[in-house]
């Protein structure tokens, strides 16, 4: 132990003490995992679900489907980053980590671009929209399991 001298007190602290940062890690990988998990989880049924988008029923559940990915995908952008930080930015020289940015980015940036107003035509009752967005449904989740799926590996690749 150490001794600590502040103003007329002393206190004592043991050396092996964490940080706070150590003990806030582990808490924002179970919130980076749920995120993922819920993010990724339901989009694993929306192919299937493009064909109940002929309905009302439908379409409110692809606006709620739509709704929880978004909040799970700004809780997963947050979380990582925060993650990232924790490590002092050294993982965004990997080329694992800047592949699975850039694709989570691309990812963004067309479903807020054009994957918004495929679903708007869908709710007008555009049939050919609903086979673009099928499409594209499947790679966005091709796209987001990738990730998934480096994200996981990276201990055996040795970075």
């Amino acid at each position: 132990m150490r001794v600590l001298n502040v103003s007329y007190r002393s206190y004592y602290e043991p050396i092996n003490t964490p940080r706070i940062g150590e003990r806030v890690y582990p808490f924002l990988l179970l919130i980076h995992v749920i995120s993922a998990i819920a993010l990724v989880g339901p989009m694993m049924l929306t192919p299937r679900w493009i064909g109940l988008l002929r309905s009302e029923i439908g379409r409110a559940a692809l606006r709620d489907l739509h709704r929880q990915t978004g909040m799970a995908g700004w809780s997963l952008a947050i979380s990582g980053l925060a993650l990232l930080g924790q490590q002092h930015w050294t993982l965004l020289g990997t080329p694992w980590m800047q592949f699975s940015i850039a694709l989570f980015a691309g990812i963004q940036v067309v479903d807020h671009g054009w994957a918004d107003r495929q679903e708007e035509l869908i709710e007008q009752r555009a049939a050919s929209a609903t086979s673009a967005l099928r499409t594209w449904l499947i790679v966005k989740l091709a796209a987001y399991v990738s990730i998934v799926a480096l994200m996981s590996i990276k201990p055996v690749l040795g970075v």
